[in-house]
């Protein structure tokens, strides 16, 4: 980047954008999610910054996360819906009957986050087309490359490969993998401390729910 680039490809959304009736389930997993996996978020605003000092257009690989919901087949999006809406409850009742309230904030992670990636693996591994996720972002790096001649594209590296054997054979294609491994040394030292700050937030939104849910009860 530091060389100079016409054009800035991330994956992310562009806006928030807006979800309907039936999806509201979605946006709040999403917003759990993202909420306990914050301290592990690096911004890629410093990224958009020295893209745009440069003159680069900034391109991103999907206008909202209800995107990842709308791309997944109906019988994809009833299991995950299904799944969330099992697993909220469970964490609530594991809390309150048990007492146990490691385990409730543990129900409630994954009450928030395996819907979502049950969806974002299966438009990344089954679906084709303009559903499979690779491939919508391998499009959006094809568009940018049509109107600017160096383009850098900055994506999970779950998703690099895909994105490759989808991209134009005409493209000159040069990959930087990670640094490191997931499962390197350095990569678990790199994590440690967001990791406890991880559990920090979980276990207080976890105890705030059940403050919530019990108050409510107190007065009816």
């Amino acid at each position: 980047m530091k060389e100079g680039i016409d054009a800035l490809v991330l994956e992310g959304t562009e806006n928030t954008g807006d979800y309907g009736v039936t999806e509201g389930w979605f946006q709040q997993a999403i917003a759990g999610m993202f909420y306990i996996l914050s301290p592990l978020y690096v911004s890629k605003e410093i990224l958009v910054d020295f893209a745009e000092l440069q003159g680069a257009d900034v391109y991103f690989t999907r206008e909202s996360d209800a995107e990842v919901l709308r791309n997944a087949p109906f019988t994809m999006r009833v299991i995950s819906a299904s799944l969330y809406f099992l697993l909220l409850p469970s964490s609530v009742i594991v809390g309150l009957i048990t007492g146990d309230y490691l385990a409730g904030a543990g129900f409630l992670a994954v009450s928030f986050s395996v819907p979502v990636l049950l969806l974002r693996l299966y438009n990344m591994e089954f679906s084709s087309g303009d559903q499979n996720r690779d491939e919508i972002m391998a499009q959006k790096i094809a568009e940018a490359t049509e109107e600017n001649d160096t383009v850098l594209a900055v994506v999970g590296a779950g998703h690099a490969d895909g994105i490759i054997d989808a991209l134009p054979n005409t493209l000159d294609i040069s990959y930087h993998p990670p640094e490191y491994s997931r499962i390197s040394k350095e990569h678990l030292k790199e994590i440690l401390i967001p990791l406890f700050q991880m559990f920090s937030l979980l276990l207080t939104l976890y105890l705030a729910i059940l403050w919530v849910i019990v108050t409510l009860v107190s007065f009816l």
